[in-house]
């Protein structure tokens, strides 16, 4: 029977089902990658792979029973879920999947309640011993202060508030937002770290990527940078219950050892690409533990002050 990879809501990762087809070739495992989407049919990633598949919107009921179905008829042993939306639900139902022998990577529950909702996160950095900006309760804020949605992401409604009219003016739900203090671009570097946690939760590697450059909310240009992990690696190993990819953000000031935890994305990040070039090879990872059972050891063998400059690529549908 094959051990195929299933990656969720594939869209334009392009990179990211790559990747796993190459750790699928380089371990020689027998399996594929398969995407799967609302439309696959529109899915630059889908329609590079050799099977994909329609599923309904994951807060619909019928979710996690014809994401059950598919992957017991497709052979799906490993599941990947990309989009914050997704993670919850299937962190949730994850046993149920681990019984028939289906590995979803997706954090438990409790951690990833505590990553969707930026004022848990914060608690929990404060847990693990990592330093946060200073946030305001709606009621006292200073100004002018960083505004951002508890639950955002792709840095939507995101501003600088220079004011109380400012705020009372911006049409968003106001007790839906967290306030915290300006750490200015001039004063402090912008970076996304690749964090991987074995099966059994242990810090196995990271990878932290300078944001040079930002489209979008995604990264555009990066550039992977070693000297982060002396501050990180303590920190980030107290965590539990995480496993695969988690996408840390933190600030770092260019001038002290000064450094601020942001967010915590329990997911692959749109800017792994630059972190599986470098040798950090989390699919590949992935397959080794569950496809092989091994044991894997800590491990920064990864290419420093390696750049990355994305570029537009396309993906052409004959009839589409």
């Amino acid at each position: 029977m094959k051990n195929n990879v299933l990656v969720l809501s594939s869209g334009r990762r392009v990179s990211l089902v790559r990747a796993f087809e190459q750790a699928i070739e380089d371990l020689k495992v027998d399996g594929n990658v398969y995407g799967a989407d609302m439309n696959p049919s529109m899915s630059a990633a889908c329609n590079i792979l050799c099977k994909s598949f329609v599923l309904p919107h994951v807060l619909t009921d019928e979710y996690i029973d014809e994401l059950k179905i598919l992957c017991l008829r497709e052979s799906i042993k490993l599941v990947v879920p990309t989009i914050d939306t997704e993670l919850l639900k299937l962190a949730k139902h994850k046993q149920e999947f681990k019984e028939l022998g289906i590995t979803i990577v997706v954090s438990d529950s409790e951690l990833v309640v505590h990553c969707r909702d930026k004022r848990l996160t914060h608690g929990l950095f404060d847990e693990i011993g990592f330093p946060v900006p200073v946030t305001y309760p709606l009621e006292d804020i200073t100004f002018p202060c960083f505004s951002k949605p508890v639950s955002g992401s792709l840095s939507q409604n995101i501003r600088i508030l220079q004011s109380q009219n400012e705020l009372d003016a911006w049409d968003v739900p106001k007790s839906e937002m967290m306030y915290m203090e300006v750490i200015s671009d001039d004063e402090y570097d912008e970076y996304t770290v690749d964090v991987y946690y074995t099966q059994d939760s242990r810090l196995m590697c990271m990878v932290p990527r300078q944001r040079l450059e930002v489209r979008g909310g995604e990264i555009s240009k990066g550039r992977t940078n070693k000297e982060l992990i002396d501050f990180l690696k303590e920190p980030m190993s107290k965590i539990k219950t995480a496993f695969g990819c988690l996408t840390l953000q933190v600030f770092k000031s260019k001038t002290t050892d000064q450094i601020y935890g942001i967010e915590i994305n329990p997911r692959f990040g749109g800017g792994f690409p630059l972190s599986n070039a470098a040798g950090a090879k989390y699919p590949e990872f992935l397959l080794r533990e569950v496809f092989r059972g091994e044991k894997l050891s800590y491990t920064d063998d990864w290419e420093d002050q390696l750049v990355m400059l994305r570029f537009d690529g396309e993906v052409l549908v004959s009839n589409g």
